[in-house]
């Protein structure tokens, strides 16, 4: 099979989706007349300005616009290297498939031109060249103006042709359309590996993931010239499967599948003309070209390097006008320029790698509270980094570094106030077991009951690594928790009082019981010796004191003690002088009685 028969799958497979079924062919069978009135946003290179000034001149009209009496309709088909994680977080992709598909009803002549992803051209509104993938980013995507920024950048790429009408499809919609179909029966010429994926070579059935990889691979010589080759096989491939198989009826079907995905100005009627237009045209009458060119390298960045003057030659070849030729678009010329390019490229592959170490640095640094979606946002600008580094990308290298750099520096900010918070709560968290566990005994049920509330909500605020409700949280802890254990420490000094008060009247009943025990085995000592009025008065003091001690009243058996043993003190002295002057009156006694006798003795 031909390239050439690249259209039938590009014209049908993923326009006609879109409408193949819905009219019947009487109600399309005249295409051209659909196409009569371009819409409004057609794109030229031509200005007009331009036009006007030229309309008031008396020159050949072919000159004021020599594609204007063309009877040609010109397509301009991208395919979308779009995801899910870049639409919400980028909003806009590359193309990685470009081809400008001239139809002329007339004579049923289709021109499909190849643009190579990685053409350095020049993108209106912007200084320097790039690759022409990024003229849909430039222009904002799906969500902004990316389709009309990039019919600009090719119109004028081809010196000025007219753009009527885009189809934009994200390139996983093979997935889904080849797994409808039950996979396709293709002959693999190249073994293809993408991530863990591995397609081996030979003839076998793909399905809509291996068909999407082999469409897409291009590590191979000729890089992304190889690739829409590739591309170009398997969507033809798939388009004679659906013709063989009858499956081509079951189109309406596809679309519901595929519908949100798909992109254009073309009105439903129109996709079904253009859908009836490719299913009966002949394969000979189709012509498939590729921008001529060669490879230009800039630090292993590959660019695909146009040969104008070649370019000339085919815009003649299929239009039959000549266009002029800007030199410094030339690969002659831009060879040069790279150079200077490479220089900028490096600074600026410098800055995405900082601002990739940054990212990870933090990941890493903060990997405890850092919340999954800040860790992704972290990891979706490194990942688009990598991937503008990849395209050669310097001016989005330079943007994405620097939203990176200021992200990362501001969730940093963000990360240390969380941090502070959470080491701030644990502390306290800390500090109030220190107290429960002190005050252990003092802490009512209802307060515990409480307590337990609070830190559970100071627990869930952390999880949440939520600052604010961190030291919300913390801070009616910390005002709870003050007041628990300022009544707690009241009832600990009251309950340490009330010991204090009990050891001391316990040690004063001690002290009574001694005094009186002393004073009972003294009055024995000095029996005979006391007076009985004096022991009297003890015995008197001796009640006193034990009634002190049934009243309970420290201070009253303390006093009733003290003048027990006072007065015991003065009578016991008292006692033991006169005991002891008794003794000395017998021994003065004992020793008269002895002289007397030995007087006696002596006068005998």
């Amino acid at each position: 099979m031909k390239k050439k028969y690249m259209i039938i799958g590009v014209a049908v497979l993923i326009l006609s989706i879109t409408g193949y079924g819905i009219y019947s062919y009487h109600q399309i069978n005249n295409p051209k007349e659909l196409f009569e009135n371009p819409v409004e946003n057609t794109i030229s290179n031509k200005s007009n300005e331009q036009n006007a000034a030229n309309d008031e001149e008396e020159i050949d009209p072919l000159l004021k616009d020599p594609y204007q009496f063309s009877d040609r309709v010109n397509f301009l088909f991208l395919g979308l290297d779009a995801n899910e994680r870049r639409y919400k977080t980028m909003g806009a992709f590359r193309t990685d498939t470009i081809m400008l598909i001239s139809i002329d009803f007339d004579d049923e002549k289709v021109d499909v031109i190849s643009i190579p992803r990685d053409s350095y051209v020049e993108i209106p509104g912007r200084k320097n060249r790039e690759k022409i993938n990024a003229a849909f980013v430039r222009g904002g995507g799906f969500k902004g103006q990316g389709f009309e920024k990039t019919m600009e950048t090719v119109s004028k790429f081809l010196g000025g042709i007219p753009i009527n009408y885009y189809v934009g499809v994200d390139m996983n919609v093979v997935i889904d359309i080849v797994d409808i179909m039950g996979g396709v029966d293709y002959d693999v010429d190249v073994k293809v590996r993408v991530d863990n994926r591995v397609i081996e070579e030979g003839f076998q059935r793909l399905n809509g993931q291996q068909v999407l990889d082999y469409a897409r691979f291009r590590k191979t010589r000729m890089g992304d010239i190889d690739r829409v080759g590739r591309q170009q096989k398997i969507v033809l491939a798939i388009f004679n499967q659906l013709k063989s198989t009858n499956q081509i009826l079951k189109l309406p079907r596809y679309y519901t599948a595929v519908m949100e995905r798909v992109h254009t100005n073309l009105d439903i009627k129109q996709i079904a003309g253009l859908a009836l237009f490719g299913a009966k045209i002949e394969l000979e009458d189709i012509q498939f070209h590729t921008i001529p060119g060669e490879f230009l390298d800039m630090d292993s960045i590959s660019y695909w390097g146009i040969d104008e003057y070649k370019k000339k030659e085919l815009i003649k070849e299929i239009f039959g006008v000549e266009i002029e030729i800007d030199q410094r678009n030339d690969i002659r010329y831009i060879k040069k320029e790279l150079e200077e390019k490479e220089k900028a490229y490096k600074a600026a592959v410098a800055q995405g790698q900082d601002a990739i170490d940054n990212g990870n640095q933090l990941i890493a640094n903060y990997e405890n509270i850092i919340k999954d979606q800040e860790r992704e946002k972290i990891k979706s600008y490194i990942s688009e980094i990598n991937h503008a580094i990849e395209d050669g990308d310097t001016d989005y290298i330079n943007k994405l570094s620097s939203d990176c750099r200021q992200y990362v520096s501001n969730l940093k900010s963000v990360l240390d106030e969380r941090n502070e918070a959470i080491q701030r709560a644990q502390t306290v968290l800390g500090q109030i077991a220190a107290k429960r566990e002190e005050y252990k005994g003092f802490i009512n049920a209802k307060e515990n009951e409480n307590l337990n509330k609070r830190i559970e909500a100071v627990n869930q605020a952390i999880n949440s690594m939520e600052t604010e409700s961190i030291n919300q949280a913390i801070g009616d802890l910390e005002v709870y928790a003050g007041e628990v254990f300022k009544a707690c420490q009241q009832r600990k000094e009251a309950k340490e009082k009330e010991n204090k008060a009990a050891a001391e009247l316990d040690q004063a009943i001690k002290n009574a019981d001694a005094v009186i025990a002393d004073t009972e085995a003294k009055i024995g000592k000095y029996k005979g010796i006391i007076k009985p009025e004096e022991e009297s008065a003890l015995r008197q003091k001796i009640d006193a004191v034990k009634q002190a001690k049934n009243s309970k009243d420290t201070q009253a058996i303390k006093k009733a003690t003290e003048n027990l043993k006072n007065s015991g003190i003065d009578i016991f002295n008292s006692c033991e002088q006169r005991k002891q002057a008794g003794e000395k009156d017998e021994m003065d006694n004992e020793a008269t009685d002895s002289i007397g006798t030995s007087e006696s003795e002596t006068n005998q």
